[in-house]
């Protein structure tokens, strides 16, 4: 694969994501990447031997995993939602 077909295969963009977003919105989609890299890097320290693209599919189940235990606790929904409002009391 040459530089060119490299940089198009890391270029994912799905029509329902072709939307202007805000600078908050930016850094917060940043910080998700930014998180989920450093997820993956701790599921390749934990088996070595996964390739990387089996590492960030290991990321992916871990996540939607969590999203199962938020919908099923009640405690943590609620700790979300005092999150959250924290979170709200923050905007300038």
């Amino acid at each position: 694969m040459n530089r060119e077909e490299e940089i198009k295969a890391a270029i994912v963009v799905l029509p329902e994501e072709i939307l202007f977003a805000s600078p908050e919105e930016n850094n917060a989609s940043q910080a998700v990447a930014f998180y989920s890299h450093q997820l993956t890097e701790f599921v390749q320290t934990v088996d070595t031997k996964l390739t990387r693209a089996e590492a960030i599919s290991l990321t992916a189940l871990i996540i939607k995993d969590a999203l199962q235990h938020f919908k099923e606790d009640p405690e943590l929904v609620t700790q979300l939602k005092q999150i959250a409002k924290e979170l709200r009391g923050l905007r300038k």
